[in-house]
């Protein structure tokens, strides 16, 4: 698949921007802060609705936007798939509301998002499953000995791109997770009877145990493809990827737990679902105690292993960017395997926190996608050939041209 236009509306720094593109390597360079990876963003951010750089949607919206009566920012983004094409758009609206008391912030705001899938109006957990792009990052090597809950969002997003039902599970387990923990506060605090937690373990457990399911199952295929793939960057090292779940259904069930690559397929999910639900009964005095819920899908974890070193406590720098430029090469294998044809790759600034022979495997890897699209500082970092043969635009304060 490939992305055929964009289309920004106040989206960062971009008053306005109609981008035609092609199915081969494109390159966009610049300085800094002129709105290289601002592109990418809105690539993203049309494919899965979230923003890879903040949590806030009002920073998306141009400054110059809020002098407006009402401001807005738009992105429109038409993938081209086998079978047919897809338009992706998404509006921010603001919605002014009641004077604030801060100085800095004179009025509260909402906004809200609407989002349009081929002209008709969804949700947007309903992109999910419509494109596929895989997002290279200078901050991506952070992950790997980062928190936890940044390697689950990595391997929850690959997997809701080929999901949406994936998707609509991770919001109602944290919904229903987070009733559960409003609970057990309230029971820790003014005590009563512990049976109310009943009809929440079994909804925390009939949504979690999908989610350790598809996990275990995503991260086994995407593993098989990181291991020749780290080979190749490292000159010969294999890497595992090791998923740790939040709960070992095999401990919960008093035997001897298997590898964690192997669970997955050993046990249904309708023997998870309740497995999980009695080790919530079983840990229910200390989980009140405690006032939140301490075990189950989101306190699951993914490890990098070589050589039996993790390299998320004990790897280098250098280890851990091979080890998370392997598994993002293995990721759009893995999409490409399902979709059956290549996801986009999204590469920001890569290129510089890579040794030439690393550059170099990339570079190749770029032959087996349709479309890449590559931010960078300095164009003289590629070979004279290369530079040739890709598509190229300078982008300087929010305006690009192609440069021929």
């Amino acid at each position: 698949m490939w992305l055929r236009s964009l289309s920004l509306t106040q989206f960062r720094n971009y008053a306005r921007l109609e981008w035609r593109l092609e199915p081969r390597v494109i390159m966009v360079y610049g300085g800094n802060a002129q709105g290289k990876t601002n592109l990418l963003e809105a690539i993203a951010y049309a494919a899965m609705g979230h923003s890879f750089r903040t949590t806030s949607d009002r920073e998306l919206i141009h400054w110059a936007a809020w002098q407006d009566p009402m401001p807005f920012a738009r992105v429109i983004a038409e993938f081209v798939r086998r079978e047919g094409p897809v338009r992706l758009e998404l509006t921010l609206v603001v919605e002014r509301g009641a004077p604030s008391p801060s100085i800095l912030a004179p009025e509260t705001v909402s906004i809200r998002k609407q989002v349009r899938i081929n002209g008709i109006p969804h949700r947007v957990l309903d992109l999910f499953g419509q494109a596929a792009v895989v997002l290279f990052t200078p901050q991506d090597v952070e992950v790997v000995g980062g928190p936890p809950a940044e390697r689950r969002r990595l391997l929850d997003l690959l997997i809701a791109q080929t999901s949406p039902a994936f998707a609509r599970t991770l919001a109602a387990y944290q919904r229903a997770l987070s009733q559960r923990n409003a609970l057990l506060r309230r029971l820790q605090e003014e005590g009563g009877d512990p049976a109310q937690l009943d009809l929440w373990d079994e909804s925390v457990a009939r949504y979690g145990a999908p989610l350790m399911e598809q996990r275990a199952r995503a991260l086994q295929a995407i593993a098989r493809y990181a291991e020749d793939i780290h080979k190749a960057l490292s000159g010969g090292e294999p890497m595992l990827l090791r998923y740790v779940p939040g709960l070992d259904p095999f401990q919960a069930e008093g035997q001897m737990a298997l590898g964690v690559m192997t669970w997955g397929e050993t046990l249904q999910e309708a023997e998870l679902r309740e497995a999980f639900r009695r080790v919530l009964l079983r840990e229910r005095a200390l989980d009140i105690r405690r006032g939140t819920t301490r075990i189950g899908p989101h306190r699951d974890d993914l490890r990098f292993i070589v050589d039996g070193v993790d390299l998320g406590l004990y790897g280098s720098r250098g280890q851990q960017r091979t080890a998370i430029l392997a598994f993002k090469l293995a990721a759009a294998r893995w999409l490409a395997s399902i979709f059956r044809e290549s996801p986009v790759l999204l590469l920001d600034e890569v290129m510089a926190e890579l040794d030439e022979e690393r550059r170099r495997y990339l570079i190749r890897a770029l032959e087996d996608v349709e479309q890449a699209i590559m931010t960078t500082t300095d164009p003289m970092l590629f070979e004279p050939e290369f530079r040739e043969r890709v598509r190229r635009f300078v982008v300087r304060a929010g305006f690009l041209r192609e440069e021929r």
